[in-house]
This record gives C-alpha cells, sequence and structure tokens, in this order.
C-alpha cells in the first residue's frame, strides 16, 4: 500500500519522548489560519515555485508538457489548474528553483527508513512519530505503518487534530504508546471559524484517549485568535475532565514559518501582520493554567 508522504526528518527532540522518527504525511481537512506546512494540507503532491532560488531563465516554462508554467515580467507563473505535477520542470531547471513537495511510498519503504533507528533506540529512548498533515487523512497507511512498528517493539506515536471518527481512534490505539493532540479553541463557533471545522468530535475524542494513553496536549497560541484570559481558563477547565493519561499542555508561541511555503504554493497567507507572540503573555498564560492545577509547559 501506498501513501503520500510529505518528509521524513530523523532525530527530533520534540516530537515524542526521547529522540524521534517523524513521517510527515499530507492531507489535513483543517485550514488553521496559522498553519505552518500549507503544503501538507492537499493529499496530492505539489509543485512549489522557490522564488530566491529561481533564475527565470524559462527553460521550465519551455520545457513543461501541459503549458502551467509561464514567463511574465521576469517572474514565474504557475497554472495550477494546469500542472499535473510530472517533474519535468524540476529535472529541467539548473537552480533547483522548481520542487514537488509529496512523495509517494510503500509502508514497507517507510518502514526501512523507520527501523534504521533502532539500534539507536536500544540505547537511548525514541520511536517513530506519524505527523501531517493530519494522520487520520490516511488512516489506512497510518495504521499500516504504526502495526509493522508495533510489532518490531518500537515505540510509537502520533501528532493530531483527532478529527475523526471514534471508532478509527479506538482501532489506532492498540498500536500506540503515546498521543498528541492539538487544542486550538474551545468555543465551537470560533474553532469553525479559525479551523474550518467544529470541536466537538475533537474534544470528545481526546477525552476518550486521555483514559487509555500518554497524552500531550499541544496549544498554539495565537495573538489575537484563542489567547485571552477566557480561552485559557476554558481549556483549562477541559483538562480538568481528562483522564490519567493526561502528561502536559505544550504552549507552542505563534511564529511566520509557514509564510514562505504559502509564497512557494502561490497562496496568500491567512493571518498576514500578525505579530509575533510575545514571550512575557506566554509566561502569563503558563503560570494561569498551572494556578488552575494543570501541568502547562512553554515548549
Amino acid at each position: 500500500m501506498k501513501g503520500t508522504v510529505l518528509k521524513i526528518d530523523r532525530g527530533s527532540k520534540h516530537d515524542g519522548p526521547g529522540i524521534r522518527t517523524v513521517v510527515f504525511l499530507k492531507g489535513c481537512p483543517l485550514r488553521c489560519m496559522w498553519c505552518s506546512t500549507p503544503d501538507s494540507q492537499e493529499l496530492r503532491p505539489q509543485l512549489l515555485h522557490v522564488e530566491t532560488f529561481c533564475t527565470a531563465c524559462g527553460r521550465c516554462a519551455a520545457s513543461c508538457p501541459q503549458q502551467a508554467l509561464s514567463i511574465v515580467d521576469g517572474q514565474v507563473l504557475v497554472d495550477r489548474s494546469r500542472c499535473v505535477t510530472c517533474g519535468t520542470c524540476v529535472d529541467r531547471c539548473l537552480n533547483n528553483g522548481m520542487k514537488i513537495s509529496g512523495t509517494a511510498m510503500t509502508v514497507e519503504e517507510v518502514f526501512e527508513i523507520v527501523r534504521r533507528q533502532i539500534p539507536f533506540w536500544t540505547r537511548m529512548q525514541g520511536g517513530l512519530t506519524i505527523s501531517g498533515g493530519e494522520v487520520f487523512s490516511q488512516y489506512e497507511f497510518a495504521l499500516l505503518l504504526l502495526k509493522r512498528c508495533h510489532e518490531e517493539g518500537i515505540d510509537t506515536n502520533i501528532e493530531s487534530s483527532c478529527y475523526t471518527s471514534p471508532e478509527r481512534i479506538a482501532s489506532m490505539l492498540p498500536y500506540l504508546d503515546h498521543v498528541c493532540c492539538d487544542v486550538k479553541h474551545m468555543d465551537d463557533e470560533t474553532h469553525k471559524r479559525l479551523t474550518g471545522v467544529s470541536n466537538v468530535q475533537i474534544l470528545d475524542n481526546i477525552r476518550r484517549i486521555s483514559m487509555q494513553k500518554d497524552l500531550i496536549l499541544r496549544y498554539p497560541v495565537i495573538p489575537g485568535c484563542n489567547d485571552s484570559d477566557e480561552n485559557v481558563d476554558a481549556t483549562a477547565a477541559y483538562i480538568r475532565t481528562l483522564g490519567r493519561g493526561f502528561n502536559r499542555i505544550d504552549l507552542l508561541a505563534y511564529h511566520e514559518m509557514g509564510t514562505v511555503t504559502y509564497q512557494r504554493l502561490g497562496r496568500e497567507y491567512p493571518l498576514k501582520g500578525c505579530p509575533p507572540m510575545e514571550r512575557e503573555r506566554m509566561i502569563a498564560i503558563r503560570d494561569r493554567m498551572r494556578e488552575q492545577g494543570v501541568n502547562a509547559v512553554i515548549a
């Protein structure tokens, strides 16, 4: 079985306990306004135009079988309705100005990359983390990879929004040692505005997971979106309803690292002009949660 892999990182310290090999899958039903990996949203591979490397020489446009590329006023324009990500322009570019985001790989191909770390994990804690995008957008692929790793005794984790059915959550849990889930906003209508989807099923799934697995929550703190005292208090109140598997909540300060990828995809960044998250406010949110009995840390 094949899946669409965005990238594979080895040696991550921030995606679960110990040193992790992180498999990032493409595809996500959410459209978070602050998304830092917009090329992970679509399931299919996508063409990225890397302007900083591009000299507008025209080799890509001249070679494109679909005539999806053109040079206008010294700039390369991509007609994405025509592009079929055949890779011809990538091969013809002399300056790495074209790149395809997303590679089709089998479960066994990914597993062979993951298993190279097994000797390392016998000496130090670590394992596999499947991230995204959204893991459940490629549910069958992710489940088979988790099973394969579980059979080999590899520690497993997913990073997910948990926007999926309870049945899929239940079927995956036997092959998981840890789960990392995002909480973005407690108010359902605001959550819909910020992400495009409801949070009702998400919060219910997180509560189910907390009864069975080691659970780390992730709270991306976005200025003017979800950093109010009201939402912080509501989040803390929700956490106090979780099961004994709850470990901690990581507070993630807003950053603009995804803006370059939006540009390379030819898309407008939804939070253009949003100020960076102030360190003092992050400390205040952490302390406010701790005062309410919640183990919160600034990640």
